[in-house]
């Protein structure tokens, strides 16, 4: 691959953490620009100049990643242990228009060799439990720094390798060295499928990293057909409302679903649909319909921990709850219909509408030029296949990863997650809320709270905890 092509967007972060400092990174990331023969290697002679754009698909990526030492060998007490996030996003290149002829050969050219890129890729010090992170139990001094590169070698299409280098210095305690110093240097690699993984399966690296996929499906870069390509100011427009409300506000669909051991009862939920359709209202206050688009879901997940520790004991209680959560959810968009068009089947267009084709009876049947609904400065999602279980209980996030379920009270456990819409106003867009309840036997008084799945700034579902207990009881990844 020509050396001009070059990993963009990277910046190193601020060190976190004292005296045991972490240095992450964010935006990395290939070019959203580049030839054929940069992606491909080789590629074919005659199409090696075609220039490739980012195109519309793309899918987004989260990994938990724990850095572990213990003093000992391998059951022995923790020494430094730093909770990291890895998130990034796949996209998909499109050969670019490049002229009268040209452009039809190659997109059939390529619409069977699809080019995946990475974007927004970063690494940054997550606080699990607490809120310690690092947690340095012995006060070590040292430092775990991160960076990355882009290179070739690893198939068909570039990837990008994430290096650590990991120092640790001497600890001595009256005189005793309780710990040697240590240095250490590994990497992972980050695919254009969705895949992370430690490189050249380092020893060092699989014994003191564990690698657990929070939202992280491996897709096999699905073909772009031509018609799909995207040109210049050929992206579906955003229509921006003022205020919106969902219809209807009670959740369909979802069901109980209990997990239980000898120590813990965990009744989440599965198979929960947001709503279908929103009313909105345009710059003038007037209403219009807007759609859940089922093409393209985009796969969504986050790990959440209960915990109850020495500050929540009761009377006789000791030791320590740790439940590991897994929310999963598909993404999907919003499309605002024509004025006119609403949910219900018309028996013909409407007058002067813009929709490009009618079929049969619904005239919503054809959504290719309605926009999508943003609000608030950002693209208002729907959810849907939404369940909180145990993790890993049904393959999801967090298998293969820690126990999911921790209990060294002694006491059984009852925790229940019941989930509940919020229709939201002009002011706050609709949201899932979910109400918790953990009662231990050992303690009369149960404790309950809310959280709320919303979407922040950037456009990633966040679970935020609305009240005191659910601050000092849950703590999420992802």
């Amino acid at each position: 691959m020509p050396s001009r092509m070059r990993l963009v967007g990277y910046r190193p972060d601020q060190p976190v953490g004292d005296p045991f400092t972490v240095t992450g990174f964010g935006g990395a990331g290939f070019p959203e620009q580049a030839t054929l023969r940069e992606l491909v290697t080789p590629a074919q002679p005659y199409l090696a100049g075609a220039g490739m754009v980012r195109g519309d698909q793309q899918r987004q990526h989260s990994y938990w990643l724990r850095y572990l030492r213990r003093r000992g060998g391998p059951t022995g007490p923790k020494r430094v242990c730093v909770d990291l996030l890895v998130r990034f996003t796949t996209f998909d290149y499109v050969v670019t228009d490049t002229g009268p002829g040209l452009m039809p050969t190659r997109q059939h050219a390529l619409a069977d060799f699809p080019c995946w890129g990475v974007a927004d890729l970063s690494v940054s010090p997550h606080a699990v439990g607490t809120g310690r992170n690092p947690f340095n139990k012995f006060n070590e001094v040292g430092s775990l720094v991160f960076d990355a590169r882009l290179e070739t070698g690893h198939g068909t299409v570039p990837a990008i390798r994430i290096g650590y280098r990991v120092h640790h210095e001497q600890t001595t305690v009256d005189g005793v060295v309780l710990t040697p110093a240590h240095d250490e240097v590994g990497s992972f690699l980050v695919h254009s499928d969705g895949l992370f993984e430690v490189a050249d399966q380092s020893l060092a690296t699989r014994t003191h990293f564990l690698v657990t996929p929070v939202n992280a499906g491996v897709h096999d870069r699905p073909p772009v057909p031509p018609h799909a390509a995207r040109r210049p100011g050929g992206t579906r427009p955003a229509w921006h409302a003022t205020g919106l409300t969902a219809t209807p506000t009670v959740p369909a669909g979802v069901r109980p679903t209990p997990y239980a051991d000898d120590t813990a009862v965990v009744t989440g939920f599965q198979g929960l649909d947001g709503p279908e359709t929103l009313v909105v209202r345009d710059a003038d206050g007037r209403p219009r319909t807007a759609m859940l688009d089922a093409v393209a879901p985009e796969p969504g997940a986050l790990l959440l921990t209960y915990q109850a520790g020495a500050a929540d004991r009761g009377a006789g209680r000791a030791g320590s709850v740790r439940l590991l959560l897994g929310l999963r959810f598909t993404v999907h968009r919003y499309l605002v219909a024509p004025a006119g068009v609403d949910r219900g089947g018309v028996d013909r267009p409407p007058e002067g509408s813009d929709i490009d084709a009618y079929y049969g009876d619904d005239p919503t049947t054809n959504r290719e030029s309605w926009p999508e609904l943003w609000h608030q400065g950002r693209r208002h999602p729907g959810l849907r296949q939404v369940a909180l279980l145990v993790a890993g209980a049904d393959g999801g996030p967090g298998r293969g990863g820690p126990d999911p379920v921790r209990n060294s009270t002694g006491s059984r456990i009852r925790l229940t997650l019941t989930p509940d819409w919020a229709p939201g106003d002009d002011g706050q867009p609709p949201e899932l809320r979910i109400r918790w309840r953990a009662s231990h036997c050992d303690d009369p008084s149960p404790v309950e709270g809310r959280l709320a799945l919303r979407v922040d700034e950037a456009g990633r579902h966040t679970l935020t905890p609305l009240d005191e207990e659910s601050r000092r009881h849950f703590t999420v990844t992802g």
